[in-house]
């Protein structure tokens, strides 16, 4: 059978439960800048570079802070090349997400995303195994 139509994720696929949501508590507006124009969607899960402390997709063969997960962005947004782009996130807990979610926007895989969940989860992320 073939594709019709398909979407990105929303907010309700990732986040199944945010405590204190109404003051923001775990999102935060970040710096994104990506070396080519890049299409962020809710779920995408970041990390950050230590020598600017900005946020790029995660990248387990990075050596720059970036292949350690650090947020997870929570808005689709597009960001163009070498541009500084405040992306809204989720850079800790309380807040129980649907792990089926999540997106990786450079490969991984089966055991990268294990780590990068797991460390999510040190940051206070909880996740769920749940259909989205």
């Amino acid at each position: 059978m073939s594709v019709i139509y398909t979407e990105k994720h929303t907010i309700s696929n990732l986040v199944k439960a945010e405590f204190w949501a109404e003051h923001g508590w775990c999102r935060e507006a970040v710096t994104v800048n990506v070396a080519t124009e890049t299409d962020l969607s809710v779920g995408s899960v970041l990390g950050k570079v230590t020598a600017t402390g900005k946020y790029v997709p995660r990248d387990p063969a990075a050596v720059d802070g970036s292949e350690v997960a650090a947020a997870v962005v929570y808005e689709n947004k597009s960001v163009a090349a070498t541009t500084d782009t405040l992306v809204e996130v989720l850079v800790d807990g309380p807040v129980l997400l649907a792990k089926q979610a999540l997106v990786f926007d450079v490969t991984h895989d089966a055991g990268q995303q294990d780590t990068a969940i797991s460390e999510l989860q040190a940051l206070g992320m909880k996740f769920k195994e749940q259909l989205v």
